[in-house]
C-alpha cells in the first residue's frame, strides 16, 4: 500500500500542497487536504478493492465554504475515473460518496469524498 499512499500523494500535490496522511499537523494552513486507506489490507492478490477518503479542511474567517468547494471539485475533476501507475501497480478510482461533515470546532468546515478504488498489482 506504500505505492498506491505514494501515488495519491503525488496525484494530489498537483492539485494542492497542503496534503497530508492520516492527519494534518497542527501547524497546517487552511485549506488543506488529509487523505487515508482505511481498508489497507495488503493480502497479496493480484487484484484488491481498496478504499480511498480525501478529506477536505478549512476554517474561512466569514465561515463562507467557496474555497473548499473549489478545492473539492478539483479534486474529483482528477481522481474519478483516473487510473494511477506505478512499476508495481495500478488503481482505477471512482468516486463513491461526497458529505459535509461536521467538526467538533464551529470554525472548521469539511468535505469528505470516498472513492471505490480497483488496484491491480503486477508480479
Amino acid at each position: 500500500m506504500r505505492e498506491l499512499r505514494k501515488a495519491l500523494k503525488t496525484k494530489l500535490k498537483t492539485i494542492h500542497s497542503g496534503v497530508y496522511f492520516q492527519i494534518a499537523p497542527e501547524t497546517a494552513r487552511f485549506p488543506y487536504l488529509v487523505y487515508d486507506i482505511p481498508n489497507d489490507s495488503d493480502d497479496g492478490e493480484s487484484m484488491e478493492l481498496v478504499i480511498v477518503d480525501i478529506d477536505g479542511w478549512d476554517s474561512p474567517d466569514n465561515g463562507d465554504t467557496t474555497a473548499l468547494e473549489i478545492l473539492m471539485s478539483s479534486v474529483n475533476a482528477s481522481l474519478n475515473k483516473s487510473v494511477l501507475t506505478t512499476e508495481s501497480m495500478s488503481v482505477v478510482l471512482y468516486l463513491d460518496t461526497k458529505l459535509s461533515l461536521t467538526d467538533d470546532d464551529p470554525r472548521i468546515r469539511r468535505r469528505k469524498y470516498t472513492y471505490q478504488a480497483k488496484l491491480f498489482k503486477r508480479g
